[in-house]
């Protein structure tokens, strides 16, 4: 039956040798001095004296003097560890009630994630940079981005030619900076008209690059078109992205005084 009660007194947060010795104080008649129940527990009389005052703090005992000397004992316990466990009970909900109030201080908003912690994937190989392009197509924006065609081409083949289609039907106009390979201007711009491409040319010695940046949306995707090494990651964040699209629109600027021609 003890060990019945000292567990019961466990789980609503009283230490085990606090249990203990109060229910060596409900089997001693009398009220007890802290050094008389030290000898029973064969403890230390400091610490049986604290237990027996957080006893009395919890309502389970009562601090009498007798004789010039601190005592201590219990009477109706069934009240009294009645009324402790009304206690704890009223305390718990309390605590519950406060935990919910404050549960949506310690959610963190999706939303807000979104916008300030940037997502990046990474992608391999053709099927990887595939996807990419899809994404693209999903997001159904205008567009930036940096890049060689025919690097494209070179990587991705008859993929590219799909792309451009489907982009074409969704009314999406690529803003592009390429590299020029000396080629009939007129063919040229026929293409980019009918391909939906705003093209600034850069001499191709000036912007020798075999890979490729998309700004699309919140995301920049960085791209290697080397077939040995195809890999391609997504950068999502706003941040990002606006100023990716600002290097864009100052190179766009700039180059566009010199003697290269907008589509």
């Amino acid at each position: 039956m003890s060990n019945t009660l000292i567990q019961a007194l466990v789980d609503i947060g009283i230490s085990e040798k606090e249990a203990e010795l109060y229910i060596a104080l409900l089997k001693t008649p009398g009220a007890q001095a802290a050094s008389t129940l030290s000898r029973k527990m064969n403890m230390n009389r400091t610490t049986v004296y604290k237990m027996l005052l957080n006893l009395a703090k919890l309502g389970l005992v009562t601090k009498a003097i007798q004789g010039g000397v601190t005592c201590f004992y219990s009477d109706n316990p069934e009240d009294r560890l009645k009324m402790l466990i009304d206690n704890r009970q009223n305390l718990l909900q309390k605590v519950n009630q406060r935990i919910l109030d404050s549960l949506p201080f310690l959610t963190i908003d999706p939303f807000s994630q979104e916008k300030n912690l940037p997502k990046v994937r990474y992608y391999e190989g053709i099927e990887g940079i595939k996807q990419i392009y899809e994404e693209i197509l999903k997001v159904g924006e205008d567009y930036y981005r940096y890049g060689d065609i025919t690097k494209i081409y070179g990587a991705l083949g008859d993929f590219t030619d799909d792309f451009i289609r489907r982009r074409n039907k969704l009314k999406i106009t690529a803003n592009a900076i390429m590299p020029f390979y000396k080629r009939d201007e007129k063919e040229i711009e026929e293409k980019d008209k009918m391909e939906l491409r705003k093209v600034l040319y850069i001499p191709n010695e000036l912007f020798p690059i075999e890979g490729e940046v998309r700004i699309f949306g919140n995301k920049v995707a960085i791209m290697s078109l080397r077939k040995e090494s195809l890999i391609g990651v997504v950068i999502e964040s706003e941040a990002v992205a606006n100023m990716f699209k600002s290097i864009f629109m100052l190179t766009w600027k700039d180059y566009a005084k010199q003697a290269f021609k907008l589509d």
